[in-house]
């Protein structure tokens, strides 16, 4: 009986201490917070902030550049970088959506593009959306790169297109997306 209770009790406690809330430490992973005019992610401490005043950034077709940043040294001959772009959304739709409809476009807009992998994805705050994760060049003369793209819609006209860009060596990239999962729209900000 009391090997039992001792049982019953080491089971009641090994239940209880795997609920609650998990609080992620950045600064032990070494990531920084970045808050934007209307968001929130998580990107590693040591990657440098792009701005446009630093002419550095292309001018996007559609939207508005919201972030660019990238790691201070090359891997596998490559910086990688994340970029974040909005748009105003013409008509109303959902996070999952906007990331298929995204794709679509990447599929006619990149050349020799292969699809890796493409899977449901849950951002930290319970947003779902799509993950891709695509091979392809941006032009004939660059090399094929790495693309993780999601999206994330605010508000609900404003779309976030998410877009980590990495080297094709990497195999593993799980840590790519969680800094993804890591975006929220912050309330501040919003004219309602």
């Amino acid at each position: 009986m009391l090997k039992k209770l001792f049982v019953f009790i080491l089971c009641v406690w090994f239940l209880a201490s795997c609920g609650g809330e998990e609080t992620v430490d950045l600064e032990a992973q070494g990531l920084v917070n970045y808050a934007g005019d209307r968001f929130d992610i998580s990107i590693p401490e040591n990657w440098n902030v792009l701005n446009e005043k630093q002419n550095l950034l292309p001018q996007p077709s559609e939207g508005k550049i919201e972030l660019s940043a990238q790691s201070q040294e090359a891997k596998g001959g490559f910086f990688n970088n994340v970029l974040i772009l909005s748009d105003t959304l013409k008509t109303f739709t959902d996070s999952q959506e906007f990331a298929i409809a995204n794709n679509v476009g990447a599929r006619s807009q990149y050349i020799d593009y292969l699809e890796l992998e493409n899977k449901s994805f849950d951002f930290i705050d319970g947003t779902s959306s799509q993950l891709y994760i695509f091979e392809a060049k941006y032009n004939m003369e660059t090399p094929k790169i790495k693309f993780i793209q999601t999206a994330y819609v605010c508000n609900p006209n404003i779309g976030y297109l998410l877009t980590m860009a990495v080297s094709p060596s990497v195999k593993i990239t799980d840590k790519y997306e969680t800094l993804l999962s890591s975006f929220s729209c912050s309330p501040d900000g919003w004219d309602l």
